[in-house]
């Protein structure tokens, strides 16, 4: 949605600055020859000289701006899609995530027990006694294990950041760009928003974290 505007957004700006310029450069021209036209009106030759430069300048800022929106629009085109799966039932998240959240599951003290509570797992649910703002801040320990038990050069430094770490592993081609910066995202968001994590964003972070560490070989062990 963001997207979309954005380029709906700068689309409009691209189109607004082009006719600007087209009609600035005509009326400069238009004012330019009935000057000329006033002070001589048998100087034709300086009339279409500065009328054609003009005309011409408008022209060529034109095209310069058309090919300035293809180009961008074209780039944005050949971003990659999403590899995020749509929604799904919710049975069928339960078991995509599932094992996942064995083993990024940590120790918790225990919620009071009065019912649900925000940022927790429905008591009797496949989510229950999972404080997901914790569960998602593990999954980075998830990855960073899956990555080095396939290639032992792509250690983490200590002085390296989320953030950091997953632009090194884009670079690498071990993960997708658009994954890395959507994990980071959910990552962040999870560790430092005053927020809770509700469960439906819960599970469509945990979608996404299957979906970088398949191709890493993760099988939950």
């Amino acid at each position: 949605m963001k997207n979309s505007f954005g380029i709906i957004l700068y689309t409009s700006i691209i189109i607004f600055l082009m006719l600007l310029t087209v009609v600035t450069v005509g009326t400069s021209a238009l004012d330019i020859i009935i000057q000329a036209v006033a002070a001589d009106p048998t100087n034709k030759t300086f009339v279409i000289i500065a009328g054609g430069s003009y005309f011409l300048t408008g022209i060529a800022a034109f095209i310069l701006g058309l090919g300035r929106l293809f180009n961008v629009k074209r780039a944005l085109n050949d971003i990659p899609k999403s590899h995020i799966p749509k929604d799904s039932p919710k049975s069928v998240d339960n078991l995509i995530v599932s094992e996942l959240i064995r083993v990024s599951r940590i120790d918790v003290k225990p919620r009071p027990e009065d019912g649900c509570q925000p940022g927790w797992g429905i008591p009797g649910s496949p989510y229950d006694n999972i404080h997901f703002r914790s569960s998602i801040i593990e999954t980075f320990s998830v990855l960073e294990k899956q990555v080095v038990k396939n290639s032992s050069f792509l250690t983490r430094q200590p002085s390296m950041s989320v953030q950091r770490y997953i632009d090194f592993l884009v670079e690498h081609g071990i993960i997708d760009r658009e994954l890395g910066n959507a994990y980071v995202e959910g990552y962040e968001r999870a560790r430092f928003s005053d927020e809770e994590v509700p469960e439906e964003q819960y599970i469509k972070f945990m979608k996404l974290v299957i979906q970088l560490l398949r191709p890493l070989g993760f099988d939950g062990n």
